[in-house]
């Protein structure tokens, strides 16, 4: 029902409504948040989750519903959570009796009140209800909006594996003794208890549905795999992992309850499995690479195309030398399970082994868009300046998501925001009126065409930022606040640093590291349009500020000449200064004023993510047109990569820009580069040194696609014909064929090389 990739969906609600008197029952019950979590956790697992499929190596398959408990959208939703929109399509589309569609209307009512996503937007602070008004940006021309979610948890599955369940579990209620000695909140650990007591009965109930299928399958092959299941599900549910098997399993059932979306460094929570196993006899290469596949295609079967990293590589791990040896099967998985999922992530140092980064190298030929590429001897350092953090805590950076970094099972930093920077230009220029909606937005300001310079424009516009990213910082503070008091979140809270020691689950004062992020979209074609301003406006005086608002109001219907004149000026992507020192700049403000803004609302940082996903094309779709020649609609440039079709100069001149920007004042930006299979096939020793020498130069990271752009063409013409064609958007990657249209034609529209 939530797109999850099950052999056999649910086709009613009834799980919905269970699930909906179990929390009504909860909340007349008791007053404790986990108390109420732990029972709609009940009601939760395992309805929700779906029997082992003929692939599967490990068991666990889930079908989150459309009421339910979730962390992020992608989870379900958010909290105490209901997909209205589909549930009202269910109300008035799907089959049923008299009393179920009661239960039905039910729902819809219930939840409209009591889903934790509109508690947020009730309860939002006086300070910046009028700013943050709404978060419907997929449908509204908004220059800000909140996004309602706790995105990012990265999981202590070391602790999990060295503790097993009831480990975890005997912890658990030592706490909860030691708390009822001090007057502690002994019954958050209680309910922590009675919520790995439902894992192990989750892997119990796995287990004897492994049982039956061994006694029936179809090959002797496949009888030891659900056999060595069926022992793995038996052992973790009431010990410790004691092979690399038994700890995979019991990482794959805690993240699929937690529920997950981030699989964090597997090399190092299962290198030493591995190698122990490997070394020892106990599997053999070709198993290790099946279990590891098994993992990768479960991971896509929660088609959640934005998260679901795996990391290998880089500074931190605890035995390089076992996740080395790890690193090379993981790469093989992901050459081998062509799915848009995980979303492979390799580390890598001047240490790296070359047979791990000719692996990955590899899977990049193929045209796999993985492993993304994240160069550790400049990120590190930068992170520590970012964070304000020393060296070893900086070593355990992880990017999520999009490209956002936290710390392994330390730090969170949910981007609950995002600043649509074009939107906010077109405001300036504008004197504040919004021309799609017709209406004043945002704070009073005096239009371009007052302005008696490019300083003075810019200030303006600088200063309309800080008015929308000041209103961010409290509102990603205020997210923090309500949500600790409404969710435990208990499977997340168990493996987070410092949660169990204080008594207070992560987001009510547990976490150690309580981060935010604001994500940031159209800052290219900013900048672009600033360079145009200020050559042609004010530097060489050869358009006036009047005719340019007339040639955006018209779509530059008519201003051919004009918009020719807007195109002709240098555009970031080209080496050029001029431009790309505005880039810089602009950047370097941006980064600053949010990071700024940590103290003032009591978050442990506040930082930019420049890591456009679709909504470069989304958020495009509700700004008019633009100084740089854009058209009113069109695309945004993707993260800070050039705008489409703008990069002119070649490749190195391209990277050329990109190395310009700083990497030690945010919190990710995301760097995307196409090179077609010629290129890279025919001179792959070429274009290998180019993207290390991109590296050497202080290059931090990049997303490669591969494909022709022939291909492109092919696929939007004959889509049946490239239903495998995989291609990296900005900060996931897709079936291209299964993107929307526009987003289709901004990926073709990009530069090949």
């Amino acid at each position: 029902m939530n797109n999850f990739k099950v052999e056999h969906p649910r086709t009613d609600l009834s799980f919905e409504i269970a699930f909906t008197k179990a929390y009504r029952d909860a909340v007349k019950k008791y007053t404790h948040p986990a108390q109420i979590e732990l029972a709609c956790l009940r009601a939760q697992y395992p309805a929700i989750l779906h029997p082992i499929q003929d692939e599967d190596v490990i068991a666990g398959r889930v079908q989150a519903g459309l009421v339910g408990l979730g962390i992020q959208g992608q989870t379900g939703g958010y909290g105490y959570y209901i997909d209205e929109p589909r549930v009202t399509e269910a109300l008035e589309q799907a089959s049923g009796n008299a009393r179920y569609r009661e239960d039905i209307h039910d729902l819809l009512i219930f939840w409209k009140t009591n889903s934790s996503y509109n508690k947020v937007l009730r309860n939002a602070p006086d300070s910046v209800k009028d700013i943050l008004f709404s978060d419907n940006w997929k449908e509204t021309p908004l220059p800000a909006s909140p996004i309602i979610r706790m995105a990012g948890a990265y999981l202590d599955f070391d602790k999990l594996i060295c503790l097993g369940l009831p480990g975890m579990i005997k912890e658990a209620q030592e706490y909860a003794d030691r708390a009822k000695e001090n007057g502690g909140d002994y019954i958050l650990y209680e309910c922590m208890k009675g919520a790995l007591e439902l894992m192990s009965e989750v892997c119990v109930w796995y287990q004897k549905q492994a049982e039956e299928l061994a006694g029936t399958a179809p090959t002797p092959k496949r009888r030891t795999q659900l056999e060595k299941m069926a022992a793995a599900l038996s052992n973790i549910s009431c010990k410790a992992p004691a092979s690399m098997l038994e700890a995979l399993q019991l990482v794959w059932i805690y993240g699929i309850m937690a529920p997950l979306l981030q699989f964090g460094r597997m090399d190092e929570y299962l290198g030493d499995w591995y190698v122990h196993d490997i070394d020892n006899g106990i599997i053999t290469e070709e198993e290790a690479l099946e279990m590891i596949q098994s993992y990768f295609r479960q991971i896509d079967s929660l088609d959640s195309e934005t998260d679901c990293r795996v990391i290998v590589g880089g500074y931190g791990r605890r035995n390089p030398e076992n996740a080395d040896r790890l690193c090379l099967v993981a790469a093989e998985a992901c050459r081998t399970v062509r799915e848009i999922l995980p979303q492979f992530t390799l580390r890598f140092n001047k240490e790296t082994p070359k047979a791990v980064w000719d692996a990955c190298m590899k899977c990049i030929v193929e045209g796999r868009t993985f492993p993304l590429l994240y160069n550790d001897d400049v990120l590190v350092p930068c992170v520590m300046k970012a964070f304000h953090v020393d060296r070893k805590l900086a070593e355990t950076y992880m990017p999520l998501g999009c490209g956002e970094f936290e710390f392994d099972h330390y730090s969170f930093g949910t981007p609950s925001g995002s600043l649509n920077t074009l939107k906010i230009l077109e405001l300036a220029i504008r004197g504040g009126y919004e021309p799609i909606m017709d209406w004043k937005i945002g704070s009073k300001l005096k239009p371009l065409e007052e302005c008696e310079s490019f300083e003075q424009f810019l200030d303006i516009y600088k200063a309309n930022l800080r008015y929308y990213i000041e209103a961010q910082a409290i509102y990603e503070k205020y997210e923090y606040e309500i949500t600790g008091k409404m969710h435990s979140f208990m499977y997340v809270s168990m493996l987070y640093d410092g949660v169990m020691d204080s008594g207070r689950s992560i987001f009510d004062g547990g976490c150690r590291y309580l981060a935010g992020t604001l994500e940031l979209y159209g800052v290219v074609n900013v900048v672009n349009s600033l360079a145009a301003i200020r050559k042609l406006i004010f530097e060489e005086k050869k358009v006036s500020a009047s005719d340019l608002r007339k040639a955006m109001d018209d779509n530059f219907y008519g201003w051919d000449s004009l918009r020719k004149q807007l195109l002709d000026v240098p555009k970031y992507g080209n080496d050029n200064d001029y431009v790309d020192q505005i880039f810089v700049e602009l950047q370097d403000w941006i980064c600053e004023t949010i990071s700024s803004q940590a103290k003032k609302v009591g978050l442990s940082s506040y930082l930019a993510v420049n890591i456009n996903n679709k909504q470069n094309t989304t958020l495009g779709r509700w700004v008019g047109a633009t100084p740089d020649g854009r058209k009113a609609g069109m695309p945004m440039a993707n993260a800070n990569n050039p705008s489409s079709g703008s990069d002119t100069n070649g490749i190195t001149a391209m990277l050329n820009s990109i190395l310009k920007p700083h990497h030690d004042n945010h919190a990710g930006m995301v760097q995307n580069l196409r090179l077609s299979r010629e290129t890279f096939t025919s001179n792959y020793e070429k274009t290998e040194g180019l993207i290390k020498n991109y590296f050497e130069r202080g290059g931090a990271h990049l997303m490669i696609t591969v494909v022709g752009r022939e291909d492109l063409k092919n696929a939007m013409e004959r889509p049946e014909d490239y239903q495998d064609l995989i291609v990296r958007v900005g900060g996931l990657s897709a079936r291209f064929v299964q993107l929307n249209k526009d987003v289709q034609q901004e990926i073709y529209d990009r530069t090949t090389y």
